[in-house]
């Protein structure tokens, strides 16, 4: 497998999870959004925004854009608007790496952190750093929804994507 077909499955990955996740929050009161609890953001609601945050900034960043702040930093839209919003930009971050080529993985991205840092780091460390801290902070959505009463919660492991990949084409 290439840099370019493993990349693209693992941001297949990443929206698949996120799909499979964001479909078992529907399960929460709307008061459990905004439970605080103990973990890196105090909410299930902030944890998801950062997710969104994060897969936001480094998609730009890999567009050619170095945006100065969070993208969901004075957001007030509905916990429903969050979900498609995370959903939206997994999506655009699969198809930018369904779109590039072997070349473009393989060259450096420059970019500017949100305080004006200058950075340059490789195109496909940049995708699969954003993709594995997006799982990083799904487990802590799992164990947040879980805190909350969610049960029933499928795993959102790569092998288990793997698997199902597997067996859907048989």
């Amino acid at each position: 497998m290439n840099l370019k077909e493993h990349l693209t499955k693992y941001a297949e990955y990443n929206l698949w999870a996120n799909k499979r996740l964001t479909s078992k929050l529907t399960e929460l009161k709307p008061a459990d959004w905004m439970l605080e609890q103990k973990s890196s953001f105090t909410t299930i609601r902030q944890t998801l925004l950062h997710i969104c945050d994060a897969e936001t900034v480094w998609y730009k960043r890999l567009k050619g854009e170095s945006l100065t702040e969070m993208p969901g930093k004075n957001f007030n839209g509905s916990n429903d608007e969050v979900i498609q919003m995370l959903l939206d930009i997994s999506l655009q971050f699969c198809e930018f790496v369904k779109r590039s080529d072997e070349t473009s993985l393989n060259s450096d991205c420059n970019y500017k952190s949100t305080t004006g840092s200058p950075f340059t780091n490789a195109v496909s460390g940049i995708i699969q750093h954003c993709l594995n801290h997006s799982t990083f902070h799904r487990g802590q959505l799992v164990t947040m929804m879980r805190f909350c009463g969610v049960t029933g919660l499928s795993s959102t492991d790569y092998i288990t994507y793997l698997r199902e990949q597997v067996n859907n084409q048989k």
